[in-house]
């Protein structure tokens, strides 16, 4: 019973942030909907021990990545169409540039993620994808640019 409490708290805890990212990596609500079940079912089959909060998020969010890119390599999901629901966002404004940024290369949407929707460094970026700081910048800096002129000069740097 006392498992079953700490899984319920963590799937309330995590479930915005795991939904988000599996939409802007899989593009369709079946594939996150598949993709956040298959991380609390990892979870609750695991129940890893996490040193603090921010351990914690990162393992989600880690899973989510690598759970996304099973799906997104599937042959079955190379033949699907993508997303063309804006329902992630009770904001407008956030559905509109969230279309765009689901535009935008798998590396790039992912960074501008976890960036601006998460509040991520780029060193906790490049820890959480495997990927070098110097990687990390390039794509936030080619992704800003890009967004840069799809939003008409809309989006500004920090």
């Amino acid at each position: 019973m006392q498992n079953e409490q700490y899984i319920e708290k963590m799937i309330e805890k995590h479930s915005n942030t795991v939904y988000r990212i599996a939409l802007t990596r899989c593009g369709t609500i079946e594939n996150a909907e598949d993709v956040f079940q298959d991380v609390f079912i990892k979870f609750s089959e695991k129940l890893p021990n996490f040193e603090n909060e921010e351990h914690e998020k990162a393992w989600f969010i880690r899973v989510t990545i690598n759970l996304s890119k099973n799906i997104k390599q599937s042959a079955w999901n190379r033949k699907v169409t993508n997303l063309d629901e804006n329902l992630i966002f009770e904001n407008p404004e956030e559905n509109e540039v969230f279309s765009v940024v689901y535009q935008l290369p798998q590396n790039y949407k992912t960074v501008i993620y976890l960036s601006y929707y998460e509040g991520y460094k780029v060193k906790e970026i490049a820890k959480l994808m495997k990927t070098k700081e110097g990687t990390i910048k390039t794509w936030l800096f080619r992704a800003r640019q890009m967004l840069k002129e799809k939003l008409e000069g809309g989006f500004e740097d920090e």
